[in-house]
């Protein structure tokens, strides 16, 4: 943003903290590349890039939002050893391990991100390569520890049983000698010098047995003898352990050269993951800190911070404010006593306007921010001892900067405009440099406690004066930013509070009475009847507040019970549909007795049908019933057939159904018409088929062909029709559907049939079909 990028980042971090609040952000890194990029991070001039990284920080949040979770433990930088690698240069085992556990990592990340709906987490995730050859060629080779493994080649093992087998000869060899030599030596064990064993030999005897002395005990007593009878065996020990170590280097020389070939496959993958690590750093702290992603626009110079609170403030201390500056208002001037909250807001602002040009989210629930290409802060004490500079020649010279490079996509802090000289002349210079920087259309934001500069704040339409709340009662700031207003400084009053001779406090108010201007006294009036007003508006909206509270905790006791309602009705429906279909189950058992039973017998009939009748569930108490009496016509309702009541008991009725006797419950009866039956001339009673001589109300025909089926169906109808019976019930049951749909058929054709419709819940449903006859 500034050619000298140094300074500009010691302007930053001296100004507003900046660099005390990415370390907030970078605790939440996984690994060192992406903690040290945020701890880097500068506002950047690049507009396509700021709103790249903040769209992959809203669908970070997103992710977690919606409850997935996502750790890059294991991530590393590996960027050094790829390059090595590129270098020609071989790369240690335990590199070639982090390597592998990077390229796990990655795997893990694109299998987690694979399937989200979050355009920008899976268009990274796309990016990436698996590299799965390498992977597999390294862990084949490499343990987690970072150690090659025994069988990580075939010369590898080979060299590896060759000594041990060495090592077993030489063990059997120590073993003979330390017996057949016990009296030579100065204890029975062998021990090891540079790899080679050796035995411990009196000092008389160190040159009985030929070989090598590796050195003398301490006490002088004893040497350290290789005999000649171990030097082939410890030979061949060296040589096969150099083998060993050159099978190694060859296994890593093989495995940095497959590196070197993906590494450019690697350092993207890397430079990925460094940019996810990072957003998902950025979406925890802006959950964490209740924050948002800011919009940046190009449109005007509007600007809305809402319920914005500086991130380094204790949580539950911090005062949350609104910030806002229209288009057309160019500056925002912060009055108020010292100690207020006046630079708090200004640091506040002004962070959040650089934390969103470097692609972070912000402590606030809404935050739209213009686009800048140029910052500049003045905060703080300027002087310069080495300079020779005082504390307003610094600042001075600070603004003349500012005055001649700034644009209108500037954005200007400016803490105390003004101050460190004389105030009438520090207030009429302070007024011309904001008049200068509103005519270029920069981006202002600055504190005053000088009425000359309030009085001409109040009368520009660019810009917005404001304060920050102080009560008056305790001498105590509230840190409530309030726009509009413009606040006293409490001088008098902050130092009586601090006890102050009363002499020198009533001398001063004299003094101060004395040179006040009809202006300055009309902007006191003007100030106090602001801040009261101010006060009567803030308890008003804490009344409101309050009321929307109360609403809000009715409506969600409402919606807590009509959810539990909702789950006690779907627990009902559910228990009762559960019931219903035991029921069912049960009825269809007894349907498929009575059908399977060739020859039944009328007694055992009934006792089926009384059996069906029980299972039918009973109606709630208190339901209206009809009253009922002996010789009452009914329609037995599940059943779907009729007949006269010859007994009645409580709440059962005998009816007497086609010369059946039923026993039913009462609730389960209707009063219908007695059919009027026609006689049958006797002549024609004698010529009549004895098959006729009684038809049932029913038709099960389930289990037959379907010839077999439509054969029984077509004598049952004529049976019926020459009995006038007017309605019946086919049984046909599911199964494949054939039967059915060639009944259903059939009954439209037939010339008899008036209409059909599929039985209820208790008449068998789509398994039975109910025919009316003409």
């Amino acid at each position: 943003m500034k050619q000298n990028e140094q300074a500009f980042r010691n302007e930053l971090n001296h100004a507003i903290d900046f660099d005390k609040v990415l370390s907030q952000f970078a605790a939440k890194t996984s690994f060192s590349l992406s903690r040290q990029r945020i701890e880097q991070a500068l506002p950047s001039q690049d507009l396509f890039m700021i709103r790249e990284q903040l769209d992959l920080v809203r669908d970070s949040i997103e992710f977690f939002r919606e409850g997935s979770t996502l750790s890059l433990q294991g991530c590393s930088d590996i960027e050094e050893s790829v390059r090595k690698s590129e270098k020609q240069m071989t790369l240690q085992p335990k590199e070639l391990a982090e390597i592998s556990l990077f390229l796990s990592t990655c795997h893990r990340v694109i299998n987690a991100l694979q399937d989200t709906d979050l355009d920008k987490l899976k268009e990274y995730s796309n990016s990436m390569e698996r590299v799965h050859d390498l992977q597999m060629a390294i862990d084949s080779c490499i343990d987690l520890s970072g150690a090659i493994k025994e069988d990580a080649s075939a010369g590898l093992v080979h060299c590896r049983n060759q000594l041990m087998d060495i090592r077993k000869a030489l063990n059997e060899r120590t073993r003979d000698f330390i017996k057949k030599h016990s009296s030579s030596l100065m204890e029975s064990l062998t021990t090891s010098i540079q790899g080679r064993v050796c035995v411990l030999v009196k000092a008389s005897d160190k040159n009985a047995f030929g070989g090598m002395i590796h050195g003398q005990s301490q006490s002088g007593l004893a040497f350290y003898v290789e005999p000649s009878s171990f030097v082939a065996f410890n030979n061949q020990i060296q040589m096969t352990l150099s083998k060993i170590e050159a099978e190694k280097a060859r296994i890593c020389q093989d495995l940095s050269l497959r590196v070197k070939k993906r590494s450019q496959a690697l350092l993207a993958n890397l430079e990925t993951m460094t940019l996810l690590d990072m957003a998902f750093a950025k979406a925890k702290w802006c959950l964490e800190k209740d924050g948002v992603v800011p919009q940046i626009q190009k449109r005007d110079h509007t600007l809305i911070l809402e319920n914005a609170g500086h991130p380094l403030i204790d949580p539950k201390k911090v005062v949350r404010n609104t910030y806002r500056l229209q288009n057309e208002q160019k500056a925002l001037m912060i009055t108020g006593p010292n100690m207020g909250g006046k630079t708090v807001t200004l640091k506040t602002i002004g962070l959040f306007v650089a934390l969103a040009h470097a692609g972070f989210p912000v402590a606030a629930h809404r935050a739209l921010i213009p686009y800048y290409d140029s910052m500049w802060f003045t905060i703080g004490d300027q002087q310069s001892i080495e300079n020779d500079l005082s504390t307003f020649s610094s600042h001075i010279q600070s603004l003349s900067k500012i005055c001649s490079q700034s644009n209108q996509n500037s954005f200007v802090l400016l803490d105390e405009i003004g101050n460190g000289t004389d105030p009438q002349e520090g207030s009429a210079l302070a007024i011309a440099i904001l008049d200068h920087l509103i005519q270029k259309g920069c981006t202002v934001l600055t504190s005053t406690h000088f009425n000359a500069l309030k009085s001409y704040g109040k009368t520009n339409a660019a810009i917005l004066v404001a304060s920050m709340q102080f009560d008056e009662k305790t001498l105590k700031a509230t840190y409530h930013y309030i726009p509009g207003v413009s606040g006293a400084s409490y001088a008098f009053s902050i130092a009586r509070q601090y006890h102050l001779d009363a002499t020198i406090l009533e001398k001063a108010q004299a003094i101060k009475e004395a040179n006040k201007d009809q202006n300055s006294q009309e902007l006191e009036k003007l100030e106090r009847l602001q801040n009261e007003v101010e006060q009567e508006k803030e308890k008003f909206d804490q009344l409101i507040q309050k009321a929307h509270q109360l609403q809000r905790e009715a409506v969600s006791q409402k919606q807590k019970w009509e959810k539990a309602k909702k789950r006690f009705d779907q627990e009902y429906e559910s228990r009762l549909e559960t019931l219903l279909q035991e029921k069912e189950e049960q009825m269809e058992k007894l349907y498929e007795e009575m059908r399977q039973a060739q020859q039944i017998k009328p007694h055992q009939r009934a006792k089926y049908l009384r059996d069906m009748d029980a299972l039918r569930l009973n109606q709630a108490e208190g339901d209206e019933t009809e009253s009922f009496s002996v010789g009452d016509y009914v329609q037995i309702e599940n059943l779907s057939t009729h007949g006269e009541i010859i007994e009645l008991r409580k709440k059962e009725a005998m009816v007497l159904a086609n010369g059946m006797k039923l026993k039913v419950k009462t609730n389960g009866l209707k009063k219908i018409r007695r059919p009027k039956v026609q006689q049958i001339p006797q002549s024609h009673r004698e010529h009549t088929d004895k098959t006729f001589s009684s038809v049932p109300l029913e038709l099960n025909i389930i289990g037959c062909r379907v010839e077999e089926g439509l054969r029984a169906l077509d004598h049952y109808l004529d049976q019926c029709v020459a009995h006038h019976v007017k309605q019946v019930r086919i049984i046909h049951g599911m199964g494949t559907g054939r039967l059915r749909n060639a009944v259903l058929a059939d009954l439209k054709k037939h010339p008899a049939v008036k209409s059909t419709a599929s039985g209820g819940p208790r008449e068998g449903g789509l398994g039975a079909t109910i025919v009316e006859l003409k």
